[in-house]
């Protein structure tokens, strides 16, 4: 049996995972593929919410870009600052909780409209808490899931609710394997499936679950 499986390819992980997938204590594959779907750019929003890199990709690749925006974390921040330059006005600091961080975002919009790029299967949790009339939810590109057989782990890492969805539609999880949820909306995506979560990762992520791989002893 392999040791541990994260659902999120190689170049999305920092470079001490990224060390460990080199020296084959991880296995990465994403299970989701992105593509472009048609919508027309929305420029009578105060603000721009981004809830993932790809929704900043899928939107900046046809619109203007915004001048002030928020995004669903530091991981998220960092990329749209070093691909387009652009600088968040807000950066929701507990990533892995995202019901709590969009009512820390809903008090500091200050009831100014909110613009969503989103995908085809956003959850909608920084929209949820705002005024039909006071947002709108845009989808900019399709979330597609794929048919990846994966070996039997001792641990799988799911990284997000659409990965887990993506799972299992063809894979099983090994007997007594150990599951880590990346943040409270893939801990509930797993616990609908009656899975038992063993951890979840719920600020900085990525170094969190260097952290429990050390603790459990996996390098």
């Amino acid at each position: 049996m392999k040791l541990v499986f994260i659902s999120k390819d190689p170049q999305e992980l920092h470079s001490a995972l990224h060390q460990l997938w080199a020296e084959g204590v991880l296995t990465a594959q994403s299970l989701l593929s992105y593509s472009a779907v048609s919508f027309t750019c929305q420029p009578t929003f105060d603000l721009v919410f981004f809830a993932s890199i790809r929704a900043a990709e899928f939107y900046l690749a046809q619109c203007a870009p915004p001048a002030i925006f928020g995004v669903a974390g530091s991981e998220t921040a960092l990329k749209i600052e070093q691909i387009f330059g652009l600088k968040a006005a807000f950066v929701a600091q507990n990533s892995g909780n995202p019901a709590q961080e969009a009512e820390v975002f809903n008090q500091w919009r200050a009831n100014r409209s909110v613009l969503f790029p989103s995908s085809n299967l956003s959850l909608g949790t920084y929209a949820k808490l705002i005024p039909e009339q006071q947002k709108k939810i845009l989808p900019v590109y399709q979330t597609n899931f794929k048919q990846q057989h994966i070996d039997a782990h001792q641990v799988y890492v799911f990284s997000s609710p659409s990965n887990v969805s993506a799972f299992f539609e063809t894979n099983d999880l090994a007997e007594n394997a150990q599951i880590i949820a990346w943040g409270k909306s893939t801990q509930k995506a797993l616990n609908d499936r009656g899975i038992a979560v063993t951890h979840t990762l719920l600020k900085d992520q990525q170094t969190e679950l260097l952290e429990w791989l050390k603790a459990a002893n996996f390098y």
